[in-house]
């Protein structure tokens, strides 16, 4: 196999360019957005029952 064939084969292969720490501070994310809005949504639904809460 030619060495350029090899250096293309290369370029092809390394797609996934996202470290495991960026992977993990996504999840981290993702998971504190969905918190904030379930707490959102929750007092929400009680203030509209009428609880005041602050």
């Amino acid at each position: 196999m030619s060495e350029s064939r090899r250096k293309r084969r290369k370029k092809h292969q390394s797609k996934n360019d996202i470290s495991k720490k960026d992977k993990i501070i996504a999840v981290i994310v993702m998971i504190l957005i969905f918190i904030v809005t379930a707490l959102a949504a929750i007092y929400y639904s009680l203030y509209k029952a009428g609880l005041k809460l602050f």
